[in-house]
């Protein structure tokens, strides 16, 4: 008994995220990692609303020169109750000339794509909204808003969807550790 009550506040402390003095959750990438950490929480809706954050951790150079043009992600879900791998849209960041790119991040069928958005400057704080509509994701970051195009696989009705949290690079690890603030008004 008294194994099951600590492995069990084992788990609920090693799930436990910062949250600082501004409500914003710190998710931590640490070095030669590339994620955050496993949460599991899923959307009761289609659409997310959050204020995000980077820091100069946010800044790096990657080990192959062409992977610097790799996006990170800061924030989505996955889409069509697929796994987010096959189907699903983000937010992410990249470093590339000295600017720190914000960009959509999709997986279509198995298959990515991206965008900038446009450039963002780090300790600026930002609101973001992903809306998830029949034939588009609606992004919108401020007051700016983008559209990308979205193609419905045949799930029409309800759709169990799942967060995507801070994740670094694709082949390459966090060179450093890296932080990134977020506060959801989902959760």
């Amino acid at each position: 008994m008294i194994r099951l009550l600590l492995i069990l506040s084992l788990m609920l402390f090693s799930c436990k995220k910062e949250i600082d003095d501004f409500g914003f959750r710190v998710y931590t990438i640490p070095e030669g990692e590339h994620s955050s950490g496993s949460y599991i929480n899923h959307p009761t809706n289609s659409k997310i609303t959050f204020k995000f954050m980077l820091d100069e951790s946010a800044i790096y150079e990657s080990e192959i020169p062409e992977n610097q043009h790799d996006v990170n992600k800061i924030y989505g879900f996955s889409d069509f109750g697929k796994t987010h791998q096959k189907y699903s849209i983000r937010l992410g960041w990249r470093y590339i000339n000295g600017n720190i790119e914000l960009c959509w991040l999709r997986h279509e069928e198995g298959r990515h794509s991206s965008a900038t958005i446009r450039i963002i400057d780090v300790d600026e704080v930002y609101r973001a909204t992903i809306d998830i509509e029949t034939f588009y994701y609606i992004i919108t970051i401020d007051d700016d808003t983008t559209l990308v195009r979205r193609r419905p696989e045949g799930n029409w009705g309800l759709v169990r969807r799942y967060y995507l949290y801070p994740y670094f690079g694709g082949n390459e690890y966090a060179p450093h550790d890296i932080t990134i603030r977020i506060k959801d008004k989902n959760i």
